[in-house]
C-alpha cells in the first residue's frame, strides 16, 4: 500500500526563460535558517495586529539575537522559508511557511503556504507580504468502512492528495526579480476526487494503484512585482486547486 503520496516529476514544460536562480538555500538549524557560509540567519518574530497574530521573517547578521519562540496554535505551524534572495539595494526577500493540518476519522492532512516579504538592508520586513502561494500538501482520506469496500478499492483504502510547488528567480529588475513558480498535484488512486463519493465510482482494478497527475492544478507561472499595488501579480490567474492545499 502507498502509505504517504510520492509527488511527481518535475513539470514537462521548461519557463519561457532561462537564468541563474538568485534563490539561495539555507540550512535549517533550531528555530532559524542561515546561508551556508553563516553569514546571514533567518528568524521568526510575531506581534498582534488589530487583535491577531502575524509572525514575519527577519535578517540579522550571524551571531546577532533575533526572534524567538513563536506561539502557535494546536492547528498552525510557523517555519522560516528555506531560501533567501538579496537584492541590489541590500535588502531581502525573505519568507515565512504557515502550515496548517486537520484530523479526519481514519486521516488527516497537511499544508503550508509561503508567505514571502520584502526586507530593508536592515532586514525588517514590511507590513505585508509580497507574495502568498501554496508551497505544499498532503491529504489521506478513508475510503473503506468494510471487507466490501476494501474489495471494491482493490485494497486501496485511503484517497492520497498530495502537492509540492517550487519557487524560481527569473531575471528582472535589479530591485525585484521575477519569479517563476512551478506546482505538481497528485491524486492516489486514479479518478479520485474530494468532491465525489470514491464508494461510488466502478471498482478498482489494480492498474488504478498509482498516483495521477492533476493538470489543472499541475501548472507554471511567472509572477513579476507591481509597484503600485506593492505586490507580485501572476501572468495567468491561479486555478482553484483547493482540494490539495486545504486540509
Amino acid at each position: 500500500m502507498i502509505a504517504t503520496l510520492l509527488v511527481a516529476a518535475a513539470l514537462q514544460t521548461a519557463p519561457a526563460v532561462s537564468v541563474t536562480d538568485r534563490i539561495e538555500n539555507l540550512n535549517l538549524a533550531d528555530d532559524r535558517t542561515c546561508t551556508a557560509d553563516g553569514a546571514w540567519c533567518v528568524s521568526l518574530v510575531q506581534e498582534m495586529r488589530e487583535g491577531e497574530v502575524v509572525v514575519t521573517p527577519v535578517v540579522r547578521a550571524a551571531g546577532e539575537a533575533a526572534g524567538g519562540e513563536i506561539e502557535a496554535g494546536e492547528v498552525e505551524t510557523y517555519q522560516p522559508w528555506t531560501g533567501l534572495v538579496r537584492l541590489a539595494d541590500g535588502g531581502f526577500l525573505a519568507g515565512v511557511e504557515a502550515g496548517a493540518r486537520s484530523m479526519y476519522s481514519g486521516g488527516g492532512g497537511q499544508a503550508s503556504e509561503l508567505r514571502l516579504y520584502r526586507l530593508t538592508a536592515a532586514g525588517e520586513p514590511g507590513a505585508a507580504p509580497v507574495l502568498t502561494v501554496p508551497i505544499r500538501g498532503a491529504l489521506m482520506i478513508r475510503a473503506c468502512f468494510s471487507e466490501a469496500d476494501m474489495k471494491q478499492r482493490a485494497g486501496a483504502c485511503h484517497d492520497e492528495y498530495g502537492f509540492d510547488a517550487t519557487l524560481k528567480t527569473a531575471g528582472g529588475s535589479d530591485a525585484l526579480p521575477m519569479l517563476d513558480y512551478e506546482t505538481v498535484a497528485t491524486a492516489f488512486p486514479r479518478g479520485v476526487s474530494r468532491s465525489a463519493d470514491s464508494l461510488e465510482k466502478a471498482p478498482l482494478t489494480k492498474a488504478d494503484l498509482f498516483a495521477e497527475r492533476d493538470p489543472n492544478c499541475s501548472y507554471q507561472r511567472r509572477f513579476v512585482f507591481d509597484a503600485a499595488a506593492g505586490v507580485y501579480q501572476p501572468d495567468r490567474p491561479l486555478p482553484d486547486c483547493s482540494d490539495y492545499t486545504v486540509p
